[in-house]
């Protein structure tokens, strides 16, 4: 998910660390699929990230020099909308 709501999340984008140069040698993964979410307000992306579910929380850069969009973003889990399944069960 983007850190600022007005960031935006596009399929294609590189990943890399925060502070990293946005190069070959340090790309850690892309984003395969992106759209807005109208329940939380922004963009949402899933993707690949190296060692992703050891990163949650982390705060990461996407690039994505075509369009020219930069984005820091938080890796969070696949399941943002009632991860416990509440709302399915009750």
């Amino acid at each position: 998910r983007p850190v600022d709501p007005e960031g935006r999340i596009l399929a294609g984008a590189h990943l890399f660390g925060r502070e990293a140069r946005p190069v070959r040698e340090e790309d850690q993964g892309y984003v395969t699929s992106a759209g807005y979410s109208p329940t939380f307000g922004h963009d949402l992306g899933l993707g690949f990230l190296k060692a992703g579910p050891d990163r949650h929380g982390e705060i990461v850069r996407l690039v994505d020099e075509m369009r020219g969009v930069e984005t820091l973003c938080e890796v969070t889990g696949p399941v943002v909308y009632d991860p416990e399944g509440g709302r399915m069960r009750g």
